[in-house]
C-alpha cells in the first residue's frame, strides 16, 4: 500500500469503550449523577454531624464506616424516643414480639394475664378444707 492509499482509505472506527454493566454512555452518566448526588447528601450529613459533635479530635472517628454508623446510631436514638412516646406503637411492637415467640404466650395481645378458674366448694367439708389451706398458706408467707 502506498502512502496515498493510506490517506484516502477511510479510518477504521475506534473500538467502543467498555462500559461494564451499563448499556450505553447515557446510562453510565445517569448512574454517575445519582452517585454524585448521594455523595453530596452524605457529605452534608457528615458536615452537620461534625458541627454538632464535640471538637475533640483525639476521640473523633476518622473511618467512613464509623461515621456512617454514628449517623445511623443518631437515627436509631431518634426512632427510639419516638416509639417510647407513642403507647400504641409500643404495645403493637411488644404484641408482635410475644406472638413471634414459640410456645404458649403468658399474655394476650391486650395485656390481660392468664388466670386459674375460681375454686368453689360445694359442701361444708370442702369449704372448711379450703379455708384451712388458705390460712396455712398465709401463715407460711405465701
Amino acid at each position: 500500500m502506498t502512502e496515498e492509499e493510506n490517506v484516502t482509505q477511510t479510518p477504521e472506527q475506534a473500538p467502543a469503550p467498555d462500559l461494564g454493566k451499563f448499556q450505553s454512555v447515557d446510562a453510565l452518566m445517569r448512574a454517575y449523577r445519582e452517585l454524585e448526588a448521594e455523595f453530596t447528601r452524605r457529605s452534608q450529613r457528615l458536615r452537620a454531624l461534625e458541627a454538632s459533635a464535640p471538637h475533640d479530635e483525639a476521640s473523633a472517628p476518622h473511618d467512613a464506616d464509623a461515621e456512617e454508623g454514628a449517623a445511623q446510631g443518631a437515627d436509631s436514638e431518634a426512632l427510639l424516643r419516638a416509639v417510647r412516646g407513642n403507647e400504641e406503637v409500643r404495645s403493637r411492637i411488644v404484641g408482635e414480639y410475644l406472638a413471634a415467640l414459640p410456645g404458649v404466650p403468658l399474655m394476650a395481645g391486650t395485656g390481660a394475664g392468664v388466670t386459674a378458674p375460681a375454686a368453689r366448694a360445694s359442701t361444708l367439708k370442702q369449704a372448711g378444707a379450703m379455708a384451712l389451706g388458705y390460712l396455712k398458706h398465709q401463715k407460711h408467707g405465701g
